[in-house]
């Protein structure tokens, strides 16, 4: 494995080898004269004395010098590179291909030339060069990392198929960008192999890619644009219950046809097929197509709407799912003496409309048990305060709702429960001022949204002679005043239901409300929202994600295609990310016997677009990352320590080495003197 030097310019230090070798050669033992009055006295030793002109401690004077080589080395601080990487070798060539996957790409002349051209990118590769395979859509999948096992990615390339989702260049650019950050490549080549549809190209000025990636476009798109498609279902009730009908009627667009021509709508209800239209295209335009009335199958009805195939056949066909006529049961409860005509208005109210209708029952607060409650999906309180007990208040917090009507009679109630979103402290008479109106709506809120685009007007019309005065507690939001500031209309959120106390008189006795255009659609929403009723949309789009009520550890999901799958209760929290076209059904336990909920999915309808856009216009509006591009190079802070921790190895190497040296040094004859041999002089020892 090569490696270079962070700080090479320690290297230097290594003259310092030269330091030991002059210190062995150096003659330390200097003898330096003594003056003696005589030697008479003296016994004479032969002293042996020689020039230090050779080395001759050999072994230590290498541990010393290993020692100051492995110092100047570390502080150098020597790193590894990787393979290929060495400093000055030439860079492989990486490409990174991102093949588009979307529901256009299923045009029959278009995903044949698509695969063609992806496998030739293939082909063109040299050995070593590095290559990634990003399939993406309105989203990105890396099905192949960076990897110079060119068979491995053309392996990858065959599992891609076009698919029914939209198409975001974004998604692939990001995908792209990522896996050069996380090879930590300062340059890599993007080969985008697409229609490069025109509607695709969203998101592109929010994005930014580094000065290194280049991006190219392969352009596959079909000679001609020229498409047919059915882009929305309007479903409407005609009647209820068994006697039901619905009426269909459906939107087929065509684009840049050759000449105008005639097509063939059918439509089929629950797999059977009810109506069939021939309209007449035009070579751009839309056509709505409706269809006679059909009989409402019991339960759900799947309504599918087909156009006679062209050469994109997904986006010929459309579905929709057509809920059992739902109806929400509400509570009237009041006092004991209510009398039937004090409710007459509030009732014609409620039974107006479908979808869902309204069953209205009366009572009073004393029949209201847990078994009541749980059939009911609003409680009207009419001048008479809600229950305390545990079972109401359950009740709300699983997601119902009750509207405190506040009348005369609450105004000389002392003790109200606190869990109201306000308290009646009087009543308010305007009959001197001819009545007041509703002065301040928040028409954000869901209740006042028919009343929006300058329809708050009619709110306004209503008079109101007397009416409740409201103090709001904390916690409760004010949704409407009357034109004297006064509170109209409080809310409070309980759990996942919520509490509303009104003072606006729902009956003819405090105004005449009842009277006016605003009267019905105030009431209906006011129940609406109350009750946290939500529609079920007709159909889904692809991308999206379907979660069936209930719980999620026996729940099956059967794939149009007859797949089954069993959502995760962890990350995705049940939800299954719809992904084909058609009808998904959720089962209990089993994928037999009647589902337990049906949605339909359909395709984005800008993908029926065709329009291409030059391979020149990707990159427009992209900008180039404002960082240093020297930037790309550093690798990751853990990888950086890891290919660096040499100089720790060495330093420890030279601390063995310099305690070898000193034991060396210091035992044996390396550390005791040495007396030489004494000569005796001439003539005998003196004495």
């Amino acid at each position: 494995m090569p490696f270079s030097f962070l700080v090479p310019a320690f290297l230097a230090g290594l003259a310092a080898l030269a330091v030991p070798l002059l210190l062995h050669l150096r003659q330390r033992d200097k003898e330096k004269p003594l003056r003696f009055p005589s030697l008479m006295f003296l016994r004479r030793i032969a002293i042996e004395t020689s020039h230090r002109r050779r080395v001759t401690d050999l072994p230590l004077l290498l541990l010393r010098a290993l020692a100051v080589a492995l110092a100047v080395l570390a502080f150098a601080r020597p790193v590894f590179q990787r393979a290929g990487k060495a400093l000055g070798a030439a860079p492989e060539r990486v490409v990174i291909l991102a093949l588009d996957r979307s529901m256009s790409m299923g045009h029959t002349a278009v995903w044949p030339v698509a695969m063609d051209s992806a496998r030739a990118i293939l082909r063109a590769l040299k050995a070593g060069d590095r290559i990634a395979v990003i399939a993406f859509d309105d989203d990105a999948s890396v099905i192949q990392p960076l990897t110079t096992d060119h068979a491995a990615a053309l392996a990858a390339l065959g599992t891609v198929r076009p698919g029914a989702r939209g198409t975001r260049f974004a998604a692939a650019l990001r995908a792209a960008r990522q896996q050069m950050a996380a090879a930590n490549l300062p340059s890599a080549e993007v080969l985008v192999v697409s229609d490069l549809q025109r509607v695709g190209t969203g998101g592109l000025t929010d994005l930014a890619l580094p000065k290194g990636l280049a991006v190219r476009g392969i352009v596959v798109a079909a000679p001609s644009a020229a498409n047919t498609s059915v882009t929305a279902l309007s479903v409407q009730r005609l009647g209820g219950g068994a006697a039901g009908r619905i009426a269909v009627s459906a939107d087929v667009r065509s684009n840049a046809l050759i000449s105008a021509r005639r097509a063939t709508v059918t439509l089929t209800v629950n797999n059977r097929e009810a109506g069939t239209r021939t309209v007449e295209l035009p070579v751009s335009g839309l056509r709505t197509v409706a269809f006679d009335p059909v009989a409402l199958p019991p339960g759900e009805a799947q309504v599918s709407v087909a156009l006679d195939p062209d050469a994109l056949t997904a986006d010929d066909s459309f579905h929709a799912v057509v809920p059992a006529e739902a109806s929400q049961r509400i509570l009237l409860v009041g006092a004991g003496d209510l009398a039937p005509e004090s409710t007459l208005f509030l009732e014609r109210a409620l039974a107006i409309g479908s979808d869902p209708a309204f069953v209205v029952e009366r009572g009073t607060a004393g029949t209201l048990d847990a078994p009541r409650l749980a059939a009911a999906g609003l409680v009207i309180f009419l001048d008479v305060l809600p229950p305390t007990s545990d079972a109401f208040r359950n009740w709300i917090r699983a997601g119902h709702g009750a509207v405190v009507v506040a009348g005369p009679r609450l105004r000389t109630v002392r003790a109200q429960p606190g869990q109201l979103p306000g308290r009646v402290t009087g009543e308010i008479d305007r009959l001197a001022e001819r009545g007041g109106t509703i002065g301040d709506v928040a028409l954000e809120h869901p209740i006042f949204a028919p009343f929006r685009g300058g329809s708050s007007a009619a709110l306004g019309s209503a008079r109101f002679i007397r009416y409740a005065q409201l103090a709001p507690d904390s916690g409760s939001v004010v949704l409407a005043r009357f034109d004297d500031g006064l509170p109209a209309l409080l809310e409070r959120v309980e759990g996942s239901g919520r509490l509303l106390l009104s003072a606006i008189p729902l009956d003819a006795r405090g105004g005449d409300f009842p009277l006016q255009a605003a009267y019905l659609p105030f009431v209906r929403r006011l129940a609406l929202h109350t009750a946290g009723y939500e529609p079920q949309p007709l159909w889904r789009t692809t991308g999206e994600g379907w979660r069936p009520v209930g719980p999620v550890a026996d729940l099956v999901i059967a794939t149009p295609s007859g797949a089954l799958l069993r959502p995760d209760s962890g990350a995705t929290r049940g939800a299954a990310d719809l992904e084909a076209l058609g009808f998904y059904r959720a089962y209990r336990e089993r994928a037999v016997g009647d589902p337990i909920a049906t949605v339909a999915v359909n395709f984005p309808i800008r993908e029926s677009d065709l329009t291409a856009s030059p391979a020149s216009e990707l990159l427009l509006g992209i900008r180039e990352e404002a960082s240093d591009p020297s930037a790309a190079e550093i690798p990751p802070i853990a990888e950086v320590e890891t290919r660096q921790r040499l100089w720790r190895i060495l330093l420890l190497i030279v601390g063995a080495v310099l305690v070898i040296e000193s034991l060396l040094g210091s035992r044996g004859w390396r550390g005791t003197a040495t007396r030489l041999a004494v000569e005796s002089p001439p003539g005998g020892p003196a004495t």
